[in-house]
């Protein structure tokens, strides 16, 4: 994935507030969105040429830019740029005339669910091709490089496609003798090949053309354009020429001493400590059969990454030499219980991996009994005889395993986990299984958020909102946390799941209650910012709940002011607006958070009874430092006030924010500099 998850989308849109609702819809999903509006074609010309476009939004059936102009102008650019029709419905008209029109996509902004998919798709689509597109310009350089390198090796080197030279280096014409490269590319391989070996030549031939490589060397008897027979040793690997799958031939002379050559290539893949394979090698192995796995000629692998406990412990109690007698003598004690069928490397110092054929449930029956032999067993270092446990980090390769690297990363986080849980034990991570430990996670999360809502187990935290005019009213805003025993659990953990799963309203009537309450048993004037989701208010019974339930507690609705986000409000104001509309019968008040994030916020203020604006917090970054933010700031407060609208300034961080929002005349400052968030309501930080 990219690091950059937000997407840049331009908006070709008649009516702006229905692109807000569109954008709405899309952040209330958790998409990240940095919108702008066009509404010509010289100004997505512009902007398709100076700014960062990701794709483009375009209304269907509107004439200032349609989709066809749009589609054009980014042909003309030369970029991979989706262009989406919005649709007003998802008929087969619309559908055929916007692809006919140049559309790459379709959507409609009346399934909201197929609008936040489609869009999230594109752009995971487009991430993969801007992957693709920077992965194939490293290969081209990759190939320039070793294409260098094989013209200047010693080696006798050819690529062979269905048993023609695609390509051979200088060293591989002069093996043969050959003086025209061109000549040897139009002679078949089977012309180096001496009589005898044409039949069984032929059939290696074949069996390559089907994708079956040899994994061993070739004996063959080759020769030369003089006529010359010499006897070689064949080594064959696939490789790529431009795209197109062909057969690495590397030619050389039978070496001198056989035995002495293997014992040589032992050593350069040995661990000469334990006999194991050394790291080297297993890196190599482990890229292979992640390969193998990935195009389907392995039903898979299990790795089973082992640690010694206490490592550091012990390094320092035996010393460096002794550590490694401990570990030369727990090597084959390993291989012993695990048995020999099975890849073992050396990995690090008092680290092994162990590379497994078969089901992951094996490998984890393996993991246990080796742990258990591990503790039970007296190991000798030196002198010293002594007991040590092991760690295990387990995991298998699947289909979707990107890489090695991967692995090993996932086999280092199980390890720590096992060593924080005391050491002696098995850490698993299956990535098949993972689907359906999130299933289980997710009821986990019902059921807690349900049995706190049953038991009153949401508490209210809250922080000060302080005015910088003087007010005789102190203002706090309810910051809502869930109670799990002694556990104090954060919003952003729970209510993204309470709302998918319709249990949003229940914990929004909880807090408000659990605030009414608090104003009421306060010693002195109070009025509360709470929360409120737009489930809640686009619910036409919670106004007659309010009504029920501030005469019981003997609380006026003036001392309540309810908050919700821009973009939320945008979404469905046919439904929210006649909510807000009795609820501010009742005396209550109304805030909207983040606002200046979207188009253009202040045309939310036509349509809502609005007495708050909370300011975007992104603009209070830095804010004390940044000209930019301090000029949007004003903008905005000056805009409000215009409005006879109070401003709070949220996430305050310095003294000087605190005195350049006094000049700019914020009414209310908010942050953990001035005050964070408590049980007990206090203006004194």
């Amino acid at each position: 994935m990219s690091k950059d998850k937000t997407i840049h989308l331009t908006i070709v849109h008649k009516h702006e507030e229905e692109a807000e609702r569109i954008l709405s819809i899309l952040r209330n999903a958790q998409i990240s969105v940095r919108p702008s509006l066009c509404i010509n074609k010289e100004n997505l010309i512009e902007k398709i040429s100076k700014s960062k476009v990701d794709m483009i939004l375009v209304q269907h059936m509107q004439s200032d830019l349609p989709i066809s102009s749009a589609h054009q102008i980014v042909k003309r650019s030369g970029k991979d740029i989706p262009v989406i029709a919005l649709l007003e419905i998802l008929d087969n008209d619309s559908v055929s005339e916007s692809l006919d029109s140049g559309a790459t996509n379709i959507c409609t902004g009346n399934i909201k669910e197929q609008l936040c998919n489609e869009i999230k798709n594109i752009f995971s689509n487009l991430t993969a091709r801007r992957k693709l597109r920077q992965y194939e310009s490293d290969l081209n350089d990759a190939e320039k490089r070793c294409a260098s390198l094989l013209d200047s090796s010693k080696d006798a080197i050819a690529y062979i496609h269905d048993g023609m030279h695609v390509y051979t280096n200088t060293a591989y014409l002069d093996f043969f003798e050959y003086d025209d490269a061109e000549e040897m590319e139009v002679t078949p391989f089977l012309n180096l090949v001496t009589k005898e070996q044409v039949p069984e030549t032929k059939k290696l031939l074949r069996d390559i053309a089907m994708g079956k490589i040899p994994d061993n060397d070739i004996d063959m008897e080759l020769k030369t354009d003089k006529g010359d027979v010499i006897k070689v040793i064949v080594s064959l690997d696939k490789v790529r020429v431009d795209g197109e799958p062909c057969v690495q031939f590397l030619v050389q002379r039978p070496k001198v001493n056989l035995a002495a050559e293997k014992e040589l290539q032992d050593i350069k893949s040995k661990d000469l400590l334990t006999g194991f394979y050394n790291r080297s090698y297993f890196t190599k192995d482990l890229s292979d059969k992640v390969n193998e796995v990935k195009s389907g000629k392995s039903s898979g692998y299990s790795i089973m990454y082992i640690q010694l406990d206490n490592h550091k412990e012990l390094e320092k109690d035996l010393g460096k030499g002794n550590l490694d007698l401990l570990v030369a003598d727990m090597a084959p004690f390993i291989q012993e219980i695990l048995g020999n069928n099975h890849v073992f490397a050396r990995y690090d110092d008092t680290t092994f991996i162990v590379s497994l054929k078969g089901e992951i449930e094996q490998a984890i029956q393996l993991a246990r009994h080796l742990t258990k032999e591990i503790s039970d067993h007296l190991f000798n270092a030196g002198e010293k005889t002594l007991n040590c446990t092991i760690s295990v980090g387990l995991t298998q390769l699947i289909e979707k395993t990107s890489s090695g690297n991967e692995v090993i990363k996932i086999l280092g986080n199980e390890i720590i986990k096992s060593i924080e849980n005391g050491g002696n034990q098995v850490s698993t991570f299956d990535p098949a299984e993972e689907e359906k430990k999130a299933r289980a996670a997710n009821q986990k999360w019902i059921d807690l958020i349900s049995n706190g809502i049953q038991n009153n187990h949401f508490i209210l935290h809250y922080q000060p909102v302080i005015s910088l005019h003087g007010d005789e009213i102190e203002h706090y805003d309810c910051l809502v946390r869930l109670k799990d025993g002694d556990k104090i659990i954060m919003p952003a953990e729970f209510i993204g799941i309470a709302k998918r799963h319709g249990l949003i309203i229940d914990i929004d009537k909880n807090v408000i209650k659990n605030a009414i309450m608090a104003i009421k048993e306060s010693t002195k004037k109070v009025a509360l910012l709470i929360k409120v989701s737009t489930d809640t208010l686009s619910n036409a019974s919670f106004p007659v709940w309010l009504a029920k339930t501030l005469k019981e507690h003997s609380v006026s609705g003036e001392f309540l002011i309810f908050e919700t986000p821009e973009s939320e409000l945008v979404s469905d104001s046919k439904h929210i607006k006649p909510v807000i509309n009795s609820v501010k019968g009742l005396n209550c008040k109304f805030a909207i958070e983040k606002f200046g994030s979207g188009l253009n916020s202040f045309s939310l203020l036509k349509h809502y009874p609005i007495d708050f604006i909370k300011i975007d917090s992104t603009f209070m970054e830095d804010f004390s430092k940044n000209e930019d933010n301090q000029e949007k700031v004003k903008e905005i407060i000056d805009k409000a006030h215009a409005q006879n609208k109070m401003v709070i300034c949220e996430f305050v961080e310095d003294a000087a924010a605190m005195s350049i929002l006094w000049k700019f005349s914020a009414n209310y400052v908010q942050g953990n500099f001035l005050a964070p968030a408590s049980e007990k309501m206090s203006q004194e930080s």
